[in-house]
C-alpha cells in the first residue's frame, strides 16, 4: 500500500474514532510529530509516544499497511520533499467541527505548553549559551528570518540593537537581499530562523554565509533542517500546534532567552548604548 503523506495523515484522522485508546495515543503522536516518524525506528517512536512497539505495529495493520516501514515511508518522503501541509491540517480541523472546539482549544494549550518546556530545556540552554558566546565574539551579527520566520528574527534584532550596535537585519526590501550579505566573513556570525517548509532564499543565504566562513547559529525545527546543515550551533525548537499553521511561541521564547544570555555577556558599552537609545526615543516621543 503506497500513499502520499497528506493522504496518510487524513487516514489517521478519519480512522481515529474507530481505534482503541492505545492506538489513538499512537495515532495522535504520529499526526503531531511527523518528523519523529520520518526519522525514528518503531521502538523509538513507541517510547516517545508512551506505548509499546507492538501497538505501533497493530496501528500500521489497522490502517491497512503491511508493516510499520510502509506506514513510515510517507513521513520519510515528506522530509525529503519538504512540502507544506497547511491544507491537509486545515481540513482535519474543519472535520472536527465547531462542536469539538473545546477539545481543540485544550489540545492547543497543551501543545503550546509542551513546546515551551521542550524548547527551554537544559539541553537547549547549553547550546544557546555556546551560541551566545559565538555571537558575542563576532564583529557583526547578521540576522535572517523570512516569511513566517520574520517575526522571531525581527524581535531578536530589535532587542539586540538596543544594547549592541553591530547587528545587520537582512530583508528583501527593494530587492537588495544579496547586497546586504556583501562583506560577511569569518569574523561574523549569522543568526537564522527557519522552519518547514523552508524558504529557498534563506537556505541560499546560509550556504553563502557558511562558504564565506561566517559562523551560523540556526533556530529551527529539526536536526535535518537544511538551515542546520552548516550550522555551528543548532537550537531545536518545538512548534507543534493543534491549528493548521505551526506555532511560533517557542521560537519567540528562544530568541528572548538568547537575548538575555547575550545581555549577561555584554560589557559596560551595552549600558551606554541602551541609555543613548532611551534618550533618543524619549526625545522623539516614541512612546505615549
Amino acid at each position: 500500500m503506497q500513499a502520499p503523506y497528506p493522504d496518510t495523515v487524513r487516514l489517521l484522522m478519519d480512522s481515529y474514532s474507530t481505534l482503541t485508546p492505545e492506538l489513538q495515543k499512537a495515532a495522535r503522536f504520529m499526526v503531531e510529530n511527523p518528523d519523529e516518524i520520518g526519522l525514528s525506528s518503531m521502538r523509538s517512536v513507541a517510547a516517545k509516544a508512551g506505548v509499546k512497539p507492538a501497538t505501533i505495529s497493530r496501528l500500521s495493520k489497522a490502517l491497512g499497511f503491511t508493516a510499520y516501514d510502509e506506514l513510515r515511508e510517507p513521513f520519510r518522503s515528506r522530509l525529503r520533499r519538504n512540502e507544506p501541509e497547511f491544507a491537509t491540517r486545515l481540513q482535519a480541523i474543519q472535520r472536527r467541527g465547531a462542536d469539538d472546539a473545546g477539545n481543540l482549544f485544550a489540545e492547543f494549550r497543551a501543545l503550546e505548553i509542551d513546546n515551551l518546556e521542550r524548547t527551554l530545556s537544559d539541553a537547549n540552554f547549553s547550546i544557546m549559551s555556546e551560541a551566545a558566546k559565538t555571537m558575542h565574539g563576532s564583529r557583526r551579527v547578521y540576522v535572517l528570518g523570512l516569511r513566517g520566520a520574520y517575526a522571531p528574527a525581527f524581535l531578536f534584532h530589535y532587542a539586540y540593537q538596543l544594547f549592541q550596535d553591530n547587528s545587520q537585519f537582512l530583508d528583501t526590501t527593494a530587492g537588495i537581499f544579496a547586497d546586504q550579505l556583501r562583506g560577511i566573513s569569518e569574523e561574523d556570525s549569522l543568526f537564522v530562523v527557519s522552519f518547514s517548509p523552508y524558504t529557498q532564499m534563506t537556505i541560499d543565504a546560509v550556504e553563502y554565509a557558511a562558504d564565506a566562513g561566517a559562523r551560523i547559529v540556526t533556530l529551527t525545527d529539526s536536526i535535518v533542517s537544511p538551515a542546520a546543515n552548516k550550522a555551528t550551533h543548532t537550537i531545536i525548537v518545538k512548534n507543534q500546534s493543534a491549528s493548521f499553521y505551526h506555532s511560533f511561541t517557542s521560537a519567540l521564547s528562544a530568541t528572548q532567552a538568547l537575548t538575555a544570555l547575550l545581555v549577561a555577556q555584554a560589557g559596560g558599552d551595552a549600558v551606554d548604548i541602551i541609555e543613548k537609545a532611551e534618550r533618543q526615543l524619549s526625545r522623539i516621543s516614541a512612546y505615549w
